[in-house]
């Protein structure tokens, strides 16, 4: 519920602020593609989050320590990304997790019994994914502005390569929704199946929207609007592609240390492998929505209107730069930060109109709340698992 109260921001702060949805409608919108997202792909990092950073080996004599330790890291990072939303800054809900989990870590088998290797593999992951996000939001719009934006005809422009842009964003969600992503509904397609299935599906979307995209009667308005209101339905579907890579990725920072406690619980013992259960990421996913619906205007008024302007084509940028770079790492089991990504990518997109369109004072209360994740959710965790141990004993 808080990560989806948190960073329902990150695939809808962009869409609000540019007037392409209210907030109501970003909030329905996110919390359904959240659901979808964590259903079908989620399993894949929830895997990396339970079993990759703290040895459960050690505590194969002490099954109930595994337990309150994962306990702990999930109630250590939900109080203070709650703690973060209730200021409105956009933080993230990874490293919060990460923390928790280092944080008992510590605590109870020390420094030797963690796999610093996955989490030097992570941190990394938190530095790359939202340079790489950045540089594809920043090409993206750098192409829609000089070859459309800056053109003598901006819309016959946007009618010539706007389908191009439809087809390509229906190849991603649909190429992340079936490459092994199907595997909790029983379907495994390979990569080459997936890879065409999912170009045939891009070019039926271009074909669509070259149609709906020729159908438009010019007006006499201003045509840079016009642009701009022709690039909303897009936006949407690149916004809905990103809510679907946040449920994939994201739902494994709640169910990841969850899963583990139901093993505990079912066979009282730790062991390695131990499948991620379908029912899980259900209750994981229906979590994101309810968070993204009660509380998740918070901190859209952050991501999406203090730290540079947003229109329509700058939206549809961030956004699909954003789902790019989350779904990728999603495949590689990298639990990277979607704030941190999202945040790149709105950045990368201020930054091709220049560094003047970018609110550094607000950037800067918001990488301080970066900075302090990790070790504010370790403490809370660590201090947690003390009080287990204390109330219900070894």
């Amino acid at each position: 519920v808080n990560i989806g109260a948190n960073d329902v921001a990150n695939s809808m702060a962009t869409s609000v602020a540019s007037g392409a949805l209210t907030i109501k409608k970003a909030v329905f919108v996110a919390a359904f593609f959240d659901v979808i997202g964590a259903i079908l792909v989620g399993a894949h990092v929830a895997n990396t989050i339970r079993k990759g950073l703290v040895d459960p080996l050690h505590f194969a004599e002490t099954p109930n320590l595994f337990l309150y330790g994962m306990l702990a890291a999930v109630l250590g990072s939900a109080l203070w990304v709650n703690i973060a939303t209730y200021f409105k800054l956009p933080v993230s809900t990874t490293h919060s997790i990460v923390g928790g989990v280092l944080g008992f870590g510590l605590v109870s088998v020390g420094f030797a019994g963690i796999h610093w290797n996955i989490v030097i593999y992570i941190v990394l992951s938190w530095i790359i994914s939202p340079v790489f996000g950045g540089l594809v939001s920043y090409v993206i719009f750098t192409i829609i502005r000089k070859s459309i934006l800056e053109s003598r005809s901006p819309i016959e422009k946007a009618k010539k390569i706007g389908p191009f842009f439809v087809g390509i964003v229906v190849f991603v969600l649909v190429m992340a929704i079936i490459c092994k992503g199907l595997k909790n509904l029983h379907l495994d397609f390979s990569f080459i199946e997936s890879f065409f299935i999912s170009c045939t599906v891009g070019a039926v979307a271009y074909f669509i929207g070259y149609i709906l995209l020729r159908k438009y009667k010019e007006k006499q308005k201003d045509q840079y609007y016009q642009v701009e209101q022709m690039a909303i339905p897009l936006q949407i579907l690149a916004a809905s592609v990103k809510a679907f890579s946040h449920g994939a990725n994201d739902v494994a920072n709640a169910i990841g240390p969850v899963a583990a406690i139901v093993a505990v619980i079912r066979t009282h013992e730790v062991s390695m492998q131990v499948p991620v259960s379908p029912w899980l990421l259900i209750v994981g996913g229906l979590g994101l929505g309810f968070g993204a619906y009660i509380w998740g205007h918070r901190v859209i008024e952050t991501v999406g209107e203090k730290i540079t302007a947003i229109t329509p084509t700058r939206g549809f940028a961030a956004e699909f730069g954003t789902a790019v770079s989350v779904l990728t790492c999603t495949r590689l089991g990298m639990p990277v930060s979607t704030t941190h990504v999202a945040i790149g990518n709105i950045i990368g997109v201020g930054l091709a109109r220049g560094v003047s369109a970018i609110n550094l004072s607000v950037m800067k209360k918001i990488f301080a709340a970066w900075i302090i994740s990790v070790p504010v959710a370790g403490l809370f965790s660590a201090a947690l698992y003390g009080l287990f141990i204390f109330i219900f004993g070894v």
